[in-house]
C-alpha cells in the first residue's frame, strides 16, 4: 500500500512545494482581481486536495489557496475587479479525506466574497465534470494538480488544459519513479516517449529536467506555451513541480518565486549542477557562480556577438531560459563597464527589459550588440 504523507508532518520537500504554491498565488491573483481583464470568473482548482492538512495542522495546497484568496479579498486597501466572480474549487477522490477536507473548509471563516465548492471524485469524473468550465472563454483559472505519482496528467489532459485561452496549470510529478521504472510498461503507457537507454544517460539530479521537457516536446509547433520546472529532492530521490502558462507575465511571475526559493539556480532545492561552492563562497570569485549562471551569461553574449536584440527580446529570451529580467541587466551592465556593449540609441538611459516594454504599456525599444 502507497505511504499516505498527510498521515504524518509534512516533510520538507514537501513543506518546499507548498511554498512555491502559496508564493505563485500570491503573485497570480493580483492579476486578475485588481482589473478586469474581461473576464467574468476568475477560479482556482485542486483537484488532489487531500484533507486540507498534515497530522500537526500545517495546512496543505486547498487551505493555503483559501487563505491566499480571502486575505486578498478582505483587503480593501487592495484593487478589486468589479464584476468578477471568483470560486474555488477542491476534490479529493478518497472518502474519508473528503470528509476531513469538508470539514476543515467550513471550520475556516469563509466570505461571500467567493464560493467553495468541495468534492469527493475520482479524478477523472471531477475533470472531466469541470473542464467545460475551466475552457470557457470568460474564464481564467489556476489549476492545481498535486498528484501522488505520474499517472494523472497525460497527454490529454495536459493538451486539453494548454488549450484553455487564460489557464497556468501547477502540477506535481514524482520524476524518482520514471527515474526508476523507464521502460516497464507502468511507465511506457503515461510516457510512451522515454526510453530506459535515455534515461542512463541522465545525471539522476536532472531528471526532473528531463521529464519538463518531455512535456514540452507535446506542445503543438507553433503554439506559445511556457514551461519551466521546479526540482524537490527528497533523501535520495528527485520530485518536482512544472509549471505552465500561455502568457510571458505569469512564467515571469513563477521564476520571480522559484528564484526566491532557490537564488542560486531558480530551480531546485538541492545542487543541481553539483557547483563546487554553493553553500559556501570560495576565495576566488568566479568559482562562486554558479555554472547555470556562467552558461547563461555565455549564450547570451553569443547571441549578442550574432545579431543585435532588442529588449523585447532580451526580455523573452530571458524568460525562455529560466532566467529574470534582472538576470539580463547584470550582464548588460558588466559588458557595458568592459565598453563592449553597444547601445541604440547611444543616449538611452536604461535597459527597459521588463514586461511593461516588452507589452507595450510602455514604449521604448533599444537595440543592444556586444563587440568582437
Amino acid at each position: 500500500m502507497a505511504k499516505d504523507f498527510h498521515a504524518e508532518p509534512f516533510d520538507a520537500g514537501t513543506i518546499k512545494k507548498l511554498e512555491i504554491f502559496r508564493g505563485y498565488i500570491r503573485e497570480w491573483l493580483p492579476v486578475f482581481l485588481a482589473t478586469n481583464k474581461g473576464f467574468s470568473n476568475v477560479a482556482l482548482y485542486d483537484f488532489f486536495a487531500g484533507p486540507g492538512k498534515d497530522a500537526k495542522g500545517v495546512k496543505g495546497s486547498p487551505l493555503i489557496i483559501l487563505e491566499e484568496v480571502k486575505g486578498y479579498l478582505k483587503d480593501t486597501t487592495k484593487p478589486h475587479a468589479q464584476r468578477v466572480k471568483v470560486s474555488l474549487y477542491f476534490n479529493d477522490d478518497e472518502k474519508d479525506k473528503y470528509l476531513e477536507l469538508d470539514k476543515a473548509v467550513k471550520a475556516e471563516e469563509t466570505s461571500d466574497l467567493f464560493s467553495v465548492e468541495v468534492e469527493n471524485k475520482d479524478f477523472g469524473d471531477a475533470f472531466e465534470g469541470k473542464f467545460s468550465v475551466i475552457s470557457a472563454p470568460h474564464t481564467t483559472n489556476l489549476v492545481i494538480l498535486d498528484q501522488s505519482g505520474i499517472k494523472h496528467v497525460t497527454e490529454d489532459v495536459f493538451k486539453n488544459l494548454i488549450d484553455c485561452r487564460a489557464t497556468d496549470i501547477l502540477f506535481f510529478t514524482s520524476s524518482a519513479i520514471i527515474n526508476r521504472f523507464a521502460g516497464e510498461q507502468a511507465i511506457t503507457r503515461y510516457f510512451p516517449g522515454i526510453s530506459k537507454e535515455r534515461i542512463k544517460e541522465l545525471d539522476a539530479g536532472h531528471i526532473h529536467r528531463f521529464v519538463c521537457e518531455y512535456y514540452r516536446g507535446l506542445i503543438p509547433t507553433g503554439k506559445e506555451y511556457y514551461l519551466a520546472p521546479f526540482s524537490i529532492k527528497k533523501d535520495a530521490n528527485v520530485y518536482g513541480v512544472i509549471f505552465g502558462t500561455n502568457n510571458l507575465r505569469g512564467l515571469e511571475k513563477f521564476l520571480n518565486v522559484c528564484w526566491k526559493v532557490d537564488p542560486k539556480t531558480g530551480e531546485a532545492n538541492y545542487n543541481i549542477d553539483c557547483d563546487a561552492f554553493r553553500d559556501e563562497e570560495s576565495m576566488f570569485k568566479e568559482l562562486n557562480v554558479p555554472r547555470k549562471k556562467n552558461d547563461f551569461r555565455s549564450s547570451l553574449i553569443d547571441e549578442l556577438k550574432k545579431k543585435s536584440l532588442t529588449n523585447k527580446q532580451l526580455y523573452r529570451y530571458s524568460l525562455e531560459n529560466g532566467f529574470l529580467p534582472k538576470h539580463v541587466n547584470e550582464i548588460l551592465k558588466a559588458l557595458q563597464r568592459d565598453r563592449k556593449l553597444i547601445v541604440s540609441p547611444k543616449e538611452s538611459k536604461g535597459f527597459y527589459v521588463s514586461w511593461d516594454y516588452y507589452s507595450g504599456k510602455k514604449d521604448k525599444v533599444v537595440t543592444f550588440t556586444v563587440k568582437e
